[in-house]
């Protein structure tokens, strides 16, 4: 379920086994947003589904159930119903078995140039980004270059003070106490800067003693995959990522605007609702690991297949990456293993591993 107070519910029937949806929506309420970023996009990147087995070992032969079946013509339907009223506007895409059963834009991308969505088109990810960063930290500790339990300070000159005790283990899973600041004067400035702006800011709490949700902390995770690489946190994405994965379009473009599949971000679901926007430029770097990257559905389909492989990390690796280490304060039965929510399925003995991310004017949600 994607819900908002101000806008219509959108109930997706997730509890099948295996079943992979992915949902690319526009027109989302949006979360806080600094006073530098002037144009974002109110749509959603979401992909849903795929419950299944703890560290499973899907059978991809397997063909799709009957049950299944009837839930991509379900889910059509409401959508096509949903973008008729302008209650919708993003695209879809269902599989299961690495077979799609569905793959389908609805409404517009772009209102005043007419532009419909389609499995192509480019949307921000906002937070599901984490997950990226998550995998870029596993790469470098299977390579040897790090390791998810050295201390964070190891890889940070003028590390504050009350960081000393902290380990890239606890940033990955919300539990090093950082607190959020109101760092909007800080916008455009280093990873140094921002680092700095913590100088004699006290912890909120003991590492490792409760979780908190801290969008800086997956920054600064960005900020030690430069400094354990040696190579810019996006350019070490796009090699060992994006570019194995055939991930085509997507990245931290710049030119996002100007790129001919993008979607625009709208406030609502109106046709003459507000553009928002965020600007990608050189000086806003220190914030790609937290939620400034752009795909399409078809990429983010890409990227849900790899991981049920060894093709980026092993499978111990993976095993690391959906464990949920910390219960989770705001979702019952959820725990946060290394940039997703791990939680119980309704189907017993199953589990559904996710993320979401809001960004102004998109809104994205990965299930699986």
């Amino acid at each position: 379920m994607i819900n908002d107070q101000e806008t219509p519910t959108l109930l997706l029937p997730l509890v099948i086994t295996s079943l992979i949806l992915f949902l690319l929506a526009a027109a989302w309420q949006v979360w806080r947003t600094p006073p530098a970023a002037q144009h974002a996009h109110q749509s959603t990147l979401a992909a849903a589904g795929d419950t299944h087995k703890h560290q499973p070992k899907p059978t991809r032969q397997a063909t799709p159930t009957a049950q299944t079946a009837l839930i991509a013509p379900q889910v059509d339907s409401l959508l096509a119903n949903m973008a008729a009223h302008q209650q919708f506007s993003g695209s879809v895409l269902i599989a299961q078995h690495g077979q799609v059963l569905l793959s389908k834009g609805y409404s517009m991308a772009d209102w005043d140039q007419g532009v419909p969505n389609t499995p192509h088109t480019r949307f921000y990810l906002g937070s599901t980004t984490k997950q990226f960063t998550a995998m870029a930290i596993l790469i470098l500790q299977q390579q040897g270059k790090l390791h998810v339990r050295d201390r964070l300070c190891s890889y940070l000159e003028n590390c504050p003070a009350a960081w000393q005790p902290l380990t890239i283990h606890n940033l990955l899973t919300h539990t090093s106490g950082i607190p959020q600041l109101d760092n909007s004067q800080l916008s455009g400035a280093s990873p140094e800067a921002w680092i700095a702006s913590y100088d004699g800011v006290s912890l909120a709490f003991t590492p490792g003693s409760q979780f908190d949700y801290c969008s800086v902390c997956y920054q600064i995770l960005g900020y030690v995959v430069e400094r354990a690489s040696g190579e810019p946190y996006s350019e070490f994405l796009q090699q060992s990522i994006f570019d194995p994965l055939q991930m085509k379009d997507t990245g931290f473009d710049q030119n996002y605007l100007s790129l001919p599949d993008h979607a625009v971000g709208y406030a609502d679901w109106r046709v003459n609702a507000v553009t928002l926007g965020w600007p990608i430029t050189p000086q806003w770097t220190f914030l790609f690991g937290s939620g400034l990257l752009q795909t399409t559905l078809e990429d983010m389909y890409r990227w849900d297949q790899a991981l049920y492989t060894n093709t980026l990390v092993s499978q111990q690796t993976l095993d690391e990456a959906f464990t949920p280490y910390a219960p989770t304060s705001q979702y019952v039965g959820s725990g946060y293993g290394y940039g997703w929510f791990i939680t119980n399925s309704p189907v017993p003995g199953h589990r559904v591993v996710w993320h979401d991310g809001r960004i102004d004017g998109f809104r994205t949600y990965i299930g699986r």
